[in-house]
């Protein structure tokens, strides 16, 4: 008892500094991880977003690896990714700087927490952030959710400050964050309501907040579309791989663990076959969405199913089977029990939270946190629901977790200290 209450008084104004090194210390993992593993491709995602910043770093089109212009993949992680390729970046490299983006993520999820909970919350989040496996693995391989999850906790930052700021400074900075989340992963578009609602119910200047909020991210956005809308002379909201997507979490073969293997009817290969991208998302679109009608009751079962897996804690990876080397190094196994492990860490003390609600009650940035959580999970169910499209969203889970954490140890504290001075309970 001495020993942690010792260690409390140590921790005691040192919060940041500690927090700051522990950020350090998981982009100094990412990068042995990333060092490590060398140019080796590990995901087939990694190829496709490093051949169209290349495209767009040097000959200034939006184009894939066979140079057709193409809007299948969100621009978000290629827009961040393409200066440094045309500064001279190779895989490694654009992998260390995706490792930075965690860093700075623990630092601004400290400092976010911080406001609602004090620095000692503060640093229970982010020393649980490394704890979770996925978000090492996400930040070592080039994909889109490592910069979602910086760009939704900063997004989270600027509207939660609304609650003292009578400027609209910070709701521009808001308003292009989140766009720029948005353009990296497009679901947000349908959980934007939410974040509206949270700005209505913290901010003194709701009206306005909102209103510039709304145009900063909407601006964004429609640029993008306007782009599309030249480029192939139609409406394309962010990306054509939702005719994709739907049908792939959608066709008779789907499977509520997986997007994986599952072959389409006949007929929609035939037809699409010599079409273009727009014309294979409207094909691919038309058909998801025929098949969702004629059997909804097949539909609502694995609907309810994908959304139940969304809080789980593993999901089959093509990488391991198509990827040289697999994923990664681990062992499916093994890989398999850690993040059982790990993932316990995450769930189990927002179940305790849950359970202790009238002696610890929610905080209103918890509330977002948990609504976005759930919310994410029914919007990708429409889809197919996978850990790693959860991630960004994990990130918030884990800092209300470390407020529930931070709280119930400073009261055993506290009686500690009690006890301490009062041995004899007089």
């Amino acid at each position: 008892m001495k020993l942690l209450l010792h260690i409390q008084d140590y921790l005691r104004g040192r919060e940041r500094p500690i927090a700051y090194a522990i950020a350090f210390l998981t982009i100094a993992v990412g990068a042995a991880v990333v060092i490590a593993n060398g140019s080796r491709v590990t995901s087939l995602d990694e190829p496709e977003f490093i051949a169209i910043a290349n495209n767009l770093a040097f000959a200034g089109r939006f184009c894939d690896a066979n140079d057709i212009l193409t809007a299948y993949r969100a621009p978000g992680l290629v827009f961040f990714l393409t200066p440094f390729v045309w500064m001279g970046a190779d895989i490694v490299v654009l992998r260390l700087i995706n490792i930075v983006l965690v860093g700075l993520t623990m630092v601004t999820l400290f400092h976010l927490i911080q406001r609602h909970a004090g620095p000692f919350a503060g640093l229970c989040a982010v020393a649980l952030v490394p704890l979770w496996p996925v978000v090492i693995y996400a930040s070592t391989t080039l994909y889109p959710q490592t910069l979602a999850a910086f760009l939704l906790v900063l997004t989270i930052w600027q509207i939660d400050s609304l609650r003292d700021q009578f400027g609209l400074w910070r709701a521009v900075a808001a308003g292009i964050y989140c766009g720029a989340l948005i353009l990296t992963i497009p679901v947000v578009l349908l959980l934007f309501p939410v974040l509206v609602g949270y700005i209505f119910f913290v901010s003194k200047r709701r009206l306005a907040h909102i209103v510039v909020f709304c145009l900063l991210s909407a601006g964004l956005v429609s640029g993008w579309i306007a782009r599309n809308s030249l480029a192939f002379g139609a409406f394309v909201p962010v990306a054509t791989s939702s005719g994709y997507n739907l049908i792939a979490g959608n066709t008779p073969e789907a499977r509520y663990d997986t997007s994986l293997n599952v072959r389409f009817p006949e007929e929609v290969y035939t037809e699409i076959t010599d079409t273009t991208e727009i014309e294979r998302n409207a094909i691919l679109t038309r058909h998801a969405l025929v098949m969702m009608v004629e059997d909804p009751g097949r539909i609502a079962v694995l609907y309810g199913q994908k959304f139940l897996h969304w809080f789980d804690y593993s999901n089959k990876l093509l990488s391991d089977d198509v990827v040289e080397g697999g994923a990664s190094s681990l062992g499916t196994d093994l890989r398999e029990l850690i993040l059982l492990v790990a993932y316990a860490l995450i769930l189990v003390p927002l179940l305790l939270h849950i359970a202790c609600i009238r002696r610890y009650p929610f905080k209103p940035i918890e509330v977002l946190a948990i609504c976005l959580w759930i919310g994410a999970g029914l919007v990708y169910a429409i889809f197919f629901t996978r850990v790693r499209f959860r991630l960004p969203f994990d990130w918030l889970i884990i800092a209300s977790n470390g407020i529930f954490i931070a709280a119930v140890l400073e009261q055993i504290f506290a009686k500690w200290r009690t006890a301490e001075r009062n041995p004899e309970g007089l």
